[in-house]
């Protein structure tokens, strides 16, 4: 049959179908098992809960004649271990269930009709109430529920490009669907599909469907969320996960659906590009245009190549996955100049090439994409399974063999999302309709790379191992695959607003499981960002986002060196900032990994009751004890900022001590980025590289912000390998300062790795302090001196800085594994 003909057939019967609906009818019976309970009603429908753990329990419903999907149905969730506990009492009206978690949560089922509340702490506070409880509508499947004024909402992703308005979702109605979102100047490009949000409440929902989802969050004074089956077989499926801390609720979600991958230490130095550069001819370009850099004293490494590196044209087009042999005579002897010169490498993906590749056959592609995709000839239908092993194959055959010695260590998967325009009713590889595949299409690619590729153990489909920690970004990403692969926020403009817009998308990736955001910092499209957009974004942000990789088309280079004078020193200024800053970095990228807690913090997630925060979305915390407040202007400006309570601030910059709980209006330059830090802080560094390889393990230097008791523990691994994953080959430090008798304890070590160091030196910086201290270091008085003499004794010894009114102990060369206490 043409397939226009059926695909009209397809739509009158879904238009027949919607006229058709039905609601969920009274309680009629129940039946229990272990950590599940399942419940029907006179309608025929039923209802499944699984406790998952104390926290997390799945809702599954199906209507009068329909079997539930089994849990591999979708991979979004990482297992379906269950172990949560819970008991029951039923009387006429209700059956309450009991859970077993701090909260005292139990959920209140009322018989007729059929419809639940969440209610939970010492209080019994509702959580959240169905109104209606679930309705099929045509080919909607909605969970209506009772509406809180007082209530705020945040996560779901990010619809095209990132464009984020507000991380408020109050009052709107959001998808985060494949190909959705107002901006599409370059198509409708990467969308971050996760259907999961959180309140303020004390509760999150992920909605365990890749069809069509919509969350109303009072648009028209109604709070539902819905799928869309197109006409297709589709389930309510979703879980409830308790708080009440946001903190708790995000822990809960990526232990649901998969932590995020750990990355190798270099990926969070600078990155940058070839992109754009006419003068390119291959490694030797690079060479050049790196060591003219580090000669200048800029750290650098991550390269990112743009298509170059390809053979063929060597441009978007007319080239194909693999080493160009006249740019790239030697891939091996240039992937050995990099490893020798500190860098690690991006190879890139576009989509339209891999027909042109490698070992593809026109059956690896989409059905019918020809018809209504761009470059359609080379659309890959991820849903099967000989597909994704083909893509693996492709990059492990060209270059990531080990036996090959041409390397590389991570992988741009570029232009994944322009399949939008195919018709929902297309039949995939694995016998689902696009309909269903489309927002879970950018999770089956992070699979076939990183799950069944560069982890496997199949000598027959070899993967890299532990050897090597993976770097997929793709311009498009689905929940669940965090545990896999990262994204990117697409092809963005140089100005202003996209710079806004750009702070929230990477608040709202934190907010969806996401913790490692990747942009093209300053902007894409040309002409690239002007000198203040360069210092203010590119690299100010920029230094302080997750990913930092500066990159676009235009006359306004990405490249510090090929930038105005006055930009050199902004950009010297913020690479010195994050190499030195690396150790606190590398931390909270590995507390992201191990809990979900996004590197960078949206206000919300600590200050998740109070007004502002959700106000104050152009700010955001740094880890947990920086405050970043990015800002935009062609001028010098005054910018509002938000300094919460709890403790007092202190202006990064100048040290000066502000109050806390207020608004205030700050004098911004172009040069210095809005950054405060807690009272009771303790910040590690350590002294400027040129590269994150060649920082020095063997000191570390302490900023004590005093006024308050703080801690730290401080990870450190290997920084390339799975191993501290795989062998436990880690080692954490816990810092400890107690304002009261002014003393930092360094704890003794705890664990190991390869090439990790016996003894440290120290350097301390106490901020705060009124007059000179005399210190003892594990009860021996340190000797004081004048600060102009200090090179001229030995350590320990303790200086005041008189111009920045700080106190310094330098201690050298102590043993890691016994504790170091410095005390009045």
């Amino acid at each position: 049959m043409n397939y226009r003909i059926s695909a009209f057939i397809f739509i009158l019967t879904s238009f027949i179908c919607s006229n058709l609906w039905s609601q969920t009818g009274d309680f009629k019976s129940y039946a229990q098992k272990e950590h599940e309970l399942l419940l029907e009603t006179t309608t025929g429908v039923q209802l499944k809960l699984q406790f998952y753990n104390a926290r997390t329990i799945r809702f599954q419903w199906v209507n009068k004649n329909e079997d539930f999907f089994p849990d591999n149905h979708y991979e979004m969730v990482e297992n379906h271990n269950r172990t949560g506990a819970y008991t029951l009492e039923e009387d006429n009206e209700f059956i309450t269930v009991f859970t077993e978690n701090e909260q005292k949560t139990k959920i209140k089922i009322q018989k007729s009709p059929l419809k639940y509340q969440v209610i939970s702490g010492s209080k019994n506070d509702v959580l959240l109430r169905q109104k209606e409880g679930i309705k099929w509508t045509g080919d909607l499947i909605i969970n209506d529920l009772q509406l809180d004024n007082n209530e705020h909402f945040c996560g779901v992703g990010h619809q095209t490009y990132g464009w984020v308005e507000s991380i408020d979702l109050k009052g709107k109605k959001v998808n985060s669907n494949y190909g959705e979102g107002v901006k599409s100047h370059y198509q409708k490009q990467a969308v971050l599909t996760v259907p999961f949000f959180m309140s303020n409440k004390g509760y999150g929902i992920f909605l365990n469907s890749t069809f069509d989802h919509d969350f109303d969050f009072g648009s028209q004074g109604q709070y539902q969320f819905s799928i869309d089956t197109k006409g297709f077989e589709g389930r309510m499926d979703y879980f409830i996960i308790i708080g009440p801390k946001f903190e708790t609720i995000l822990d809960k979600y990526t232990q649901l659906t998969g932590r995020p991958r750990f990355l190798q230490k270099s990926i969070f130095g600078l990155q940058l590009s070839d992109k754009e550069a006419p003068d390119n001819n291959g490694a030797e370009w690079w060479k050049k245009k790196i060591t003219a850099h580090r000669n200048a004293g800029y750290a650098f490494d991550h390269i990112v190549n743009d298509n170059r590196w390809r053979a063929g044209s060597g441009a978007w087009s007319g080239s194909w996955f693999e080493w160009d042999s006249i740019r790239y005579p030697d891939p091996s002897a240039y992937l050995k100049w990099c490893k020798e010169n500190h860098l690690t490498v991006t190879l890139d993906l576009n989509r339209n090439i891999g027909a042109d590749s490698w070992g593809w056959k026109p059956e690896y592609n989409l059905p019918y994409a020809e018809q209504f995709v761009k470059e359609g000839n080379s659309a890959p239908d991820y849903s099967n399974p000989e597909t994704r092993k083909w893509v693996w194959k492709l990059f492990w055959k060209k270059s990531l063999d080990p036996k090959l010695n041409y390397g590389g260590d991570a992988l741009w998967i570029d232009e994944t999302d322009e399949m939008y325009t195919l018709p929902d009713s297309i039949i995939c590889a694995n016998g689902r309709r696009w309909a269903e595949n489309k927002n879970y299409y950018p999770f089956l690619i992070a699979k076939a790379i990183v799950q069944e590729g560069w982890d496997s153990t199949d000598p027959n489909h070899p993967g890299i191992g532990e050897a090597k920690r993976p770097f997929v970004w793709v311009r498009s990403m689905t929940a669940g695959a965090q545990r896999y692969a990262s994204h990117w926020n697409g092809d963005i403009y140089s100005d202003c607003e996209w710079m806004k817009t750009s702070i929230r998308a990477m608040q709202a990736s934190g907010l969806s499981g996401f913790p490692y955001f990747n942009h093209d910092a300053g902007g894409f499209i040309e002409p690239g960002p002007e000198d203040f957009l360069y210092n203010q974004w590119a690299m100010a942000f920029g230094s302080f986002s997750p990913i930092w990789r500066p990159h676009g088309m235009g006359e306004h280079k990405r490249w510090p060196l090929d930038r105005s004078e006055a930009s050199q020193k902004v950009a010297m200024q913020y690479i010195k900032e994050r190499y030195e800053l690396m150790p606190y970095i590398y931390t909270y990228a590995f507390k992201a990994h191990e809990t979900g807690i996004p590197m960078a913090k949206a206000m919300v997630i600590d200050y998740q009751n109070d007004p502002n925060a959700w106000k104050f979305d152009l700010q955001y915390i740094w880890g947990n004890e920086m405050l970043i407040a990015p800002t935009c202007s062609k001028n010098e400006s005054t910018i509002d900022i938000w300094l919460p309570k709890g403790q007092n601030w202190y202006n990064y910059w100048t040290n000066e001590l502000v109050n806390q709980d207020q608004i205030i209006k700050h004098q911004v330059t172009n040069q210095n980025m809005p950054i405060f830090v807690k009272e009771g802080s303790i910040i590690p560094k350590q002294d400027y590289a040129l590269s994150t390889f060649t920082l020095n393990p063997k000191k570390l230097n302490l900023h004590i912000y005093t006024g308050k008791d703080a801690q730290f523990e401080l990870h450190e691994d290997d920084g390339v390998t799975e191993k501290f994953h795989t062998r436990n080959e880690r080692r954490s430090t816990k810092l400890n300062y107690t304002e009261n008798d002014k003393k930092l304890v360094i704890h003794a070590s705890v664990g190991n790795y390869d090439g990790a160091v016996s003894k440290k030196s120290y350097k301390i910086y106490f901020y705060g302090f009124e007059k000179f201290q005399n210190f003892k270091l594990n009860g021996k008085k340190i000797n004081s001196v004048k600060s102009e003499s200090k090179e001229l004794n030995q350590r320990p010894l303790t200086y005041w800085d008189e111009k920045t009114k700080t106190q310094v102990v330098e201690l050298s060369a102590l043993h890691v594994n016994e504790d170091i206490v410095l005390m009045r």
